[in-house]
């Protein structure tokens, strides 16, 4: 067979190219300080990081496996025997004993599930534009080809992937921006800080030469107030100096301020008093007090952080005049402003990638026609740019699906919950009394909840916080379970809160998730016994804040196990508390044990009050006025202080078009919390505009999930309320509206990991429900129904193209429309609520391809939320059916989705096992599609197997951990005998033959000493290793042969084989090969690699022509290349101060490329691969990936290297280029077992340590997943057949082989695999079909 992997001789000298893994940088990030100087800050280097750091720090590194190296297979096309697995001790971790997987975590991770908090957080999948621009009029076509075209065209590319584009520009020379305050920087820097705590913020700069509005500062100090006093030569100077800015005594120190709210008929006047300061203030200060707002854009951007100037685009037209300006400034004042605009223009140059600088050519532009090819233009320019950033973002946040068989959803779930405790516990007043209450409980001996009562707003939820965050100081290797409801979707219902809390103790309990039934009394049961079983191992405290809100939550403990502990927070009613329905579930003999959450008093009210009120100023608000501290003498709830706060701070802080004359919002007071938050309403109506405020408020609340910037805009933009024809894009109110409530109602409002706005108290969303749905909620819903079935999307407007998007349920194989399958449901059940059977026909669920569709975008207990919606008792059939598929299956379902058909078959094959007759007109319409589904599909064909999957729902639902047994520890398949396969059975002394396409048992051959390895001589014959000796059976006769003479090495018994006659072993001494005659069993020829040279390795080519053995003795590590024909020593290869791993090593076919795992032998980096051209001898391909190789495989046909990795990634790697081909993701743990397909094309990969219990079919062509199986028990074995139609796999706890049959659409690379290698043949003689043999004691004779 040639060499179809061979390339020019000037690249085999060559390293190629390394392909290193994504690497993160790791910048602190400081906290959000207020500095009591007045002036801006000077522009600071990068050394020097600002206090405030607006943008997000950059991704942390992603953590790799520590300690021992992970021991793996390899696996190629040539005949060898791998390194027998061994079992890598996890690393020692301080305290009570951890499972081995979670032991071996990332320290980051590990922390999460034992509920401390990190600083590190997961960037999200977001490219947010912001946009900063000097003269919005000026770039007006700029702008249109940013939002209409480059934007547009990339928010569609970007859900491809699984990303959100959502542009921000406040810029549209709106009343707010030229009234010449300081509102309008203020509301841009609060966007922009906001967007940063979003996903990554990419500036996009319109600068050309001017910059923009100049702005009177906001303060001076007082010094420099003065001295521009005492330097104004002229008394109409001093006077307009002192009409305009008044002495502060209230801030410390004193400083001047900016007269408040200068009506915009005096802007003549402004600017005078700018052109007073620019000649009567030093250089220094104006530098540090007269910006502008693109000024302090690029200041909080491309200044501050390097990740933003590094992502920065910025337009400019060179030689375009500058804009006229309505009020001129003077000579010295224009100076001034062409300095700073050269100082800002060096600058970015300076920061800025050169690449990322789009000059655009205005040659021609005046032309007939050159308007729409200079846009296009820069349309072309920026689309280019932002498609690059996007590619670089997504090729940094690529995250594994999981880790050590963890999926990566728990982890994010965790940090969720994590980061919102560590925030809230920042903020707990002085509790110490009840803090030290429960201190006492969590370290006493007490076995009953605590119910911490309180009144709405007292503070539970902080206190609670804070005890979370002590609880580990309280007592030692504490495990603490935390979640507060309704924060995430999987804490919003009382069923996925105790799948949530389940699976996080199932991992610390036994190192993997809960992968039993999925219904609230299988998990009610289980929960209960994962808290013996973890109180037993270590303290453990479960808390759960805001369980008032779960009334269905009667899975919560009455009383609890040795060594765990339970903490909850209920809100205490009018009537009495032990009347509500949580109380009631924890009632017992002995409890709950109940701790009031203690009144705050008069003083800490009013510090509260004055604190919040400085932090929801962005300028600086006076003292509280004293009715707000009556007030809250009176009502001192710390919620109700806040909001008296909050709307002390809009006197300054409405982020809105000033009025004629001006009049301070007037600060209402209730004596209540209700009437209150009632306030908070009437507030932002009075500051916005009533009907605007109504519109979005009412869509934000009647959203499941609340909205992102991005659908809101979408919404907005469709209303008349926020179109104007006088803006450049006529949805450009909506643009700035939005901004502007989302900074007045900040304090009130959260955003969660996917950047959606939702009411960040249950109470205040009570009451928006109550104003806002009132007497519109079913127009609102269709509205929302309406923009996610794209009704909208039909328009044909181009200036509405930013604002129209298409709403199919997939964007691409792998990324579907997850927020219209979340959100349909719901707002048709609510549409619906009087007609519950015909929301229960609706597609929802009665059309799979979306229940396929909703199951891929989201899981399970989704679905099952959505089921919850039907109130129909008992369900229809249909829903039935689809119930009993979800809970019975959600393991291998929110594994992966690809699975759904061929479960749903298994269900229906129960069912009818069942004798329950079908009956349902919609379940009968599924019966054709579940057994030809659309998607290629897995599904098991022996007859039995559905006894063993019963048998393990029954065992997972017994939580008992019994004995597991291993029926075949090998399979092996004949290269000539495509449909089958060999198995040993080494406990059970058997070797069997199997017919994998009809899953029947061909041979058995019984009382074989001990068999560990198998290698087929031919497709009859086969050479078994029999503990430490070699024998040769005949499969088709059952018979023994012969027995090879010598005897093997007890750990290293490897061997291969030459050809039909000859093979070679690995000597008892390891000192040198044996080259055996398999037909006499006497040895022929031996090869030594010389005196006191111990061999560790044997690898053989598939045609038997080459030998690579590794030498352990030899410093550095040398691989030897002999010749099997010639039978002699080739090469001595070896790399200065590395050493080869050789479990990890595979050969070509023919012998012409070797690949070999390879490691430092002085540094702790992760090891490599390099690849050897056997023609020459020479190093022909060096491949970092950035972290450990676990496995190898090597393909003649494809002409490809596969690796698979640590970090659970699949890299195929192409033998003639040297680069990277295709990155394989999906798995939850290091795929350790690689199989290629004889043919090619095909390769199935596993985790051989069955972390990740699921096997994997990826196409190696197209690089796509084909299929995906996750079968009820662990894996021991498993072999891809028939160009992946068929997959044999040995499991735990089954008698037989189990064949996995490729159902669905044909795949080309699986249909030509299958056509090359299968025959319809029987094997051998077709009388001795399904005989059983005893060779006992034929050894011997």
């Amino acid at each position: 067979m040639g060499n179809s992997c061979s390339s020019g001789q000037a690249h085999k000298d060559k390293d190629s190219q390394s392909q290193h893994s994504e690497e993160y940088k790791l910048k602190s990030s400081t906290g959000n300080e207020r500095s009591p100087s007045y002036r801006s800050r000077a522009k600071e280097r990068e050394d020097q990081p600002a206090p405030t750091q607006l943008l997000e720090p950059a991704p942390a590194h992603r953590p790799q496996l520590k300690g021992p190296r992970p021991v793996g297979s390899s696996v190629s096309d040539s005949i060898s025997l791998s390194s027998p697995v061994t079992c890598a001790s996890p690393r020692d971790a301080e305290g009570p004993p951890m499972p081995s997987g979670v032991a071996s975590l990332p320290e980051d991770h590990r922390a999460q599930l034992l509920g401390r908090p990190q600083q590190r957080t997961r960037r999200k999948k977001a490219m947010l534009i912001y946009v900063c621009a000097a003269d919005s009029q000026d770039c007006c076509a700029e702008k249109g080809a940013l939002q209409c075209g480059a934007a547009a065209r990339l928010r569609v590319r970007a859900r491809r992937r699984g990303w959100r584009i959502h542009v921000a520009d406040l810029h549209w020379r709106s009343p707010l921006e030229q009234q010449r305050d300081h509102r309008f920087p203020v509301l841009c820097i609060a966007e922009l800080a906001r967007q940063s705590e979003l996903g990554a913020v990419v500036p996009v700069l319109f600068l050309n030469s001017g910059l923009g509005t100049p702005l009177l500062p906001h303060t001076l100090e007082c010094a420099d107030f003065k001295a521009a006093l005492d330097a104004a030569q002229d008394e109409a100077d001093k006077t307009l100096l002192n009409k305009w800015y008044s002495l502060d005594e209230s801030r410390t120190p004193p400083c001047y301020r900016l007269v408040r709210g200068a009506p915009a008929r005096w802007r003549r006047e402004m600017a005078k008093a700018l052109n007073v300061l620019v000649r009567t203030l030093p250089q220094e200060a104006c530098d540090a007090y007269l910006t502008t707002v693109v000024e302090q854009e690029v200041q909080h951007t491309v200044l501050m952080s390097v990740e933003a100037a590094r992502r920065c685009v910025w337009v400019c037209r060179a030689g375009a005049a500058a804009a006229a300006e309505p009020d001129a400034p003077d000579a010295a004042h224009h100076q001034e402003l062409t300095r700073r605009l050269h100082n800002l223009q060096k600058d970015l140059k300076l920061h800025l990638s050169e690449r990322n600088i789009i000059r655009a050519s205005v040659r021609g532009r005046s032309a007939p026609g050159g308007e729409d090819e200079y846009t296009e233009g820069v349309r072309s320019a920026l689309g280019e740019r932002l498609d690059a950033l996007l590619d670089t973002l997504i090729g940094e946040s690529e995250a594994p699906a999981g880790c050590n068989g963890i999926p990566t959803s728990l982890f994010d779930e965790l940090n969720e919950h994590l980061t919102f405790c560590q925030k809230s516990a920042q903020s707990t007043s002085n509790r110490e009394i009840t803090l030290n209450e429960l201190k006492t409980y969590v370290t006493g001996d007490s076995q009953v909840p605590l119910a911490l009562i309180g009144g709405a707003g007292c503070g539970k939820a902080t206190l609670v916080a804070r005890a979370a965050t002590l609880a580990p100081t309280w007592q030692e290797d504490l495990a603490v379970i935390i979640r507060f409801v309704g924060l995430t979707p999987q804490s919003s219902s009382s069923h996925q809160l105790l799948k949530s809390i389940v699976d996080q103790c199932h991992v610390l309990h036994a190192g993997t998730p809960y992968r039993g039934r999925n219904d609230v009394a299988s998990l009610s049961a289980a929960l209960p016994k994962l808290l013996g079983a973890l109180g037993r191992a270590r303290p453990a405290l479960l808390l759960v804040v805001g369980a008032d809100a779960l009334r269905g939550a009667r899975w919560l403990p009455s009383r609890l196990p040795g060594n765990v502990k339970m903490i909850v927070t209920v809100t205490e009613e009018t009537d009495e508390p032990s009347s509500s329905a949580i109380m009631a579930v924890l009632s017992s003999e002995d409890g709950p044990k109940v701790v009031r959450a203690p009144p705050v008093g008069a003083d800490e009210a009013r510090a509260v009050l004055a604190a919040c009120a400085a932090a929801y100023s962005k300028t600086g608000a006076a003292s509280p006025p004293d009715a707000a501290v009556k007030a809250v003498q009176k009502c001192t709830i710390p919620l109700y202080a806040k909001i008296l706060a909050w709307q002390i701070s809009l006197s300054a802080e409405t982020f809105t078009e000033q009025s004629e004359p001006e009049t301070a919002p007037e600060l209402v007071i209730c004596e209540d919390l209700e009437g209150q938050l009632t306030q908070i309403l009437i507030t932002t109506e009075a500051a916005l505009g009533a009907e605007r405020v109504k519109t979005c408020l009412a869509l934000l609340t009647a959203a499941r999930r609340g909205l992102d910037d991005t659908e809101i805009l979408d919404m907005l933009a469709h209303d008349e309320l926020f179109r104007s024809e006088e803006t450049y894009l006529p949805w450009a109110p909506a643009s700035l509206f939005w901004p502007q409530l989302a900074a007045l109602l900040s304090p009130w409002l959260r955003w969660d990991a996917r950047g959606a706005a939702r009411w960040r108290d249950a109470a205040l969303a009570g009451a928006a429900r109550d104003r806002y749905l009132q007497d519109c909620e079913d127009q609102v819903r269709k509205t929302l129904v309406d923009y996610y079935e794209g009704v909208w999307y039909t328009e044909n407007d181009p200036k509405m193209a930013g604002r129209l998007i298409s709403q199919e349920n997939k964007f691409s194989d792998e990324c579907y429309n997850t927020r219209k399958l979340d959100e349909l449901p719901f707002q048709h059940y609510h549409l619906s609520k009087n007609d519950p059977e015909s929301f229960a026909t609706r597609p929802y669920f009665t059309e799979l391809s979306w229940v396929h569709d909703k199951l891929a975008a989201t899981d399970c207990g989704h679905f099952l939320e959505d089921i919850a919606l039907v109130h129909l008792d008992p369900l229809p059939e249909h829903i039935e059916i689809l119930k009993e598929v979800f809970e019975h299956h959600s393991y291998a379902l929110d594994y992966d989705h690809r699975q759904f058909y061929g479960l749903l078959r298994t269900t229906m094959e129960k069912r009818q096992r069942e004798g329950t007759e079908i009956k349902s007109k919609i379940v009968h319409s599924w019966v054709e599609e579940i057994w030809e589904p659309p998607i290629p599909t897995f599904f098991p064909t022996n007859e039995e197997f559905w006894k063993i999957v019963e048998t393990k729902e029954k065992r997972d639902l017994a939580m008992v951990g019994g004995f597991d047994s291993k029926t075949y520890d090998l399979i092996v398949r004949f290269d000539t005998r495509g449909k089958f396969v060999a198995t040993v059975s080494t406990e059970r002394e058997e070797i069997c033959v199997w017919d994998v396409t009809q899953c029947k048992l061909v041979r058995k051959i019984t009382g074989v000493t001990q068999p560990i390895n198998l290698v087929p001589i031919d497709e009859y014959r086969c050479v078994v290793l029999c503990k430490r000796e070699l024998k040769v059976y005949d499969l088709n006769q059952g018979k023994f042969v012969v027995s090879l003479k010598g005897v093997m090495n007890q750990k290293m018994p490897y061997y291969g084989l030459h050809d039909s006659k000859h093979l070679v072993a690995l000597s008892r001494n390891r000192m040198y090969v044996n080259l055996m005659n398999i037909e006499t069993g006497d040895c022929v020829t031996t090869f030594k690699a010389g005196e006191d040279r111990f061999l560790n390795s044997l690898l053989v080519s598939g045609d038997g022509r080459v030998l690579v053995c590794g030498d352990e003795t030899q410093k550095p590590f040398p691989l030897l290349v002999w010749s099997l024909t010639s039978r002699k020593l080739l090469y001595d290869l070896r790399i200065p101060h590395h050493d080869f791993v050789t479990s990890k090593a595979a050969i070509t076919y023919e012998g012409s490329y070797v690949c070999v795992v390879s490691r430092e032998l002085d540094e702790p980096s992760p090891n490599f691969i390099v690849v050897y051209d056997l023609q020459s001898g020479t190093l022909f391909k060096k491949w970092k990936p950035g972290c450990d190789t676990v496995a190898l495989a090597i393909s003649s046909a494809d002409g490809c290297v596969v690796s698979g990795l640590a970090d659970t990634r699949i890299l195929v790697w192409d033998l003639v280029t040297g680069n990277c081909r295709l990155t394989l993701r999906g798995h939850g743990a290091a795929p350790a077992r690689l199989r290629l397909a004889r043919a090619g094309g095909v390769l199935l990969s596993a985790d051989d340590a069955c972390r990740d219990l699921s096997v994997r079919l990826w196409d190696l062509h197209t690089g796509k997943l084909i299929a995906v199986y996750t079968p009820p028990e662990r894996i021991t074995s498993c072999e891809v057949l028939l160009g992946g139609s068929v997959l044999a796999l040995a499991l735990e706890n089954y008698k037989e082989i189990l064949c996995v049959k490729l159902c669905g659409p044909p795949v080309d690379s699986v249909t030509q695999g299958r056509d090359a290698e299968y025959d319809d043949r029987p094997y051998g003689d077709p009388a001795l079909e399904g005989r059983t043999f005893d060779v006992r004691g034929a050894e011997s004779c």
